[in-house]
């Protein structure tokens, strides 16, 4: 299910990714009507990319093996555009930390991470005591704010 509500003036979209073989079919086909909607065409490749990677890892790492409460083994996508960037966040349960390191040449695993390192403006997480989970995020420049501090 979809949320996408005007906070104030502030576009938002979230979406349950479930833990099965086709949560990266889910989690680009909702980035990209997302990004059609607020017509941000020109970041969709990079911004459905890197949500592709966050939801693979939130499902392969943060959520198996976890939580015996329903409410907290979720895994969700959510976007939100802000003046200069869009912000993506995958939430998942699990508070293990995401770990970046350069893969072996001829790895088929381990790229996520550094795939969303490339595409994005920048990139972290954060846990809350509170969720007993994590946050992973990645800010995309939205075109023309490349590399300013003041739009013009």
């Amino acid at each position: 299910m979809a949320v996408d509500t005007g906070l104030g003036s502030t576009p938002f979209a979230a979406r349950s990714i479930p833990a099965t073989t086709d949560c990266c079919y889910i989690a680009r086909q909702f980035t990209r009507s997302a990004l059609q909607r607020w017509n941000l065409q020109a970041i969709s490749d990079d911004t459905v990319q890197i949500a592709s990677e966050l939801v693979a890892n939130a499902i392969r790492h943060g959520h198996a093996r976890l939580a015996s409460d329903a409410r907290q083994t979720g895994v969700w996508l959510a976007l939100a555009p802000r003046p200069r960037t869009l912000l993506c966040v995958v939430r998942d349960p699990s508070r293990r930390r995401p770990f970046l390191a350069p893969p072996p040449p001829l790895a088929e695993r381990n790229r996520g991470l550094p795939i969303v390192k490339a595409l994005a403006t920048s990139w972290g997480w954060t846990t809350d005591a509170q969720s007993h989970g994590k946050a992973v995020w990645a800010r995309v420049a939205l075109r023309g704010f490349e590399g300013r501090s003041h739009p013009e």
